[in-house]
């Protein structure tokens, strides 16, 4: 699990521990492909889904203390480091569901190590308190790794004993929507040098099919009066 991996040193030679910055080889990876349920009604109009591929951009290693001992003694640090999703981008989405239920116990794996999200990662906050202890004459610097996400959604309309992708105003090409998210884990790193952020390292991703969407599609203005005013609350 990458809470045991990333708390050891510099010196176990993890590429990983190299870069400030990490990005999947090829591009934005994809972790997640599944459907999220925006409302339902009962008998009078089946569900809105939005249709969620989320991609994992890149991974930062964020300095959150840096301390030199220059004496001949140990000394010892009580290092406190908060978790927290925060939505960068698209976060009038949340008028129709919650963004962050989709990373709740998501997992990825990275160079064949996988990563599972807690809540206390993606929908509450934690503080956390680790003891460090710096040798005499050395230098200790605290990294907490925070995940950059995109989320590329459509949505399907369950209405009429059908489903239909939802399309724009005017036309049958899905109507789309991008949000960002950034997820400050409880990942963290104790190392005696600081990462290179000159260069940014690569990370082997598994990535997964896109999500599918209905065969046939609706126009906006032919789909019904509710789908139409959640969407435009969610800013789509």
């Amino acid at each position: 699990m990458f809470e045991r991996s990333f708390k050891r040193h510099l010196q176990d030679d993890n590429d990983l521990y190299r870069y400030v910055v990490y990005k999947p080889k090829g591009g934005d990876a994809r972790v997640k492909a599944a459907r999220a349920n925006i409302y339902y009604r009962h008998k009078d109009e089946g569900p809105l889904y939005a249709a969620i591929d989320t991609y994992l951009v890149d991974t930062t290693w964020v300095t959150t203390m840096s301390s030199k001992n220059d004496t001949d003694g140990v000394q010892q640090y009580n290092i406190e480091y908060k978790t927290e999703l925060k939505i960068t981008q698209g976060v009038e989405v949340c008028n129709g569901f919650s963004i962050t239920n989709v990373y709740e116990g998501m997992s990825t794996t990275i160079e064949r190590q996988e990563k599972v999200f807690k809540a206390t990662e993606t929908t509450r906050t934690k503080t956390i308190s680790v003891n460090v202890t710096i040798p005499p004459r050395s230098r200790l610097i605290f990294y907490q790794r925070r995940y950059r996400f995109k989320n590329n959604m459509f949505f399907i309309l369950d209405a009429w004993a059908k489903e239909w992708n939802v399309g724009s105003w005017g036309g049958y090409d899905a109507s789309r929507k991008e949000c960002m998210v950034e997820i400050f884990s409880e990942d963290y790193a104790t190392l005696t040098s600081e990462l290179d952020g000159s260069r940014i390292g690569t990370m082997d991703v598994e990535t997964v099919t896109n999500v599918q969407g209905a065969d046939t599609s609706r126009m906006r203005e032919e789909c019904t009066e509710r789908c139409k005013e959640t969407l435009a609350r969610m800013g789509v």
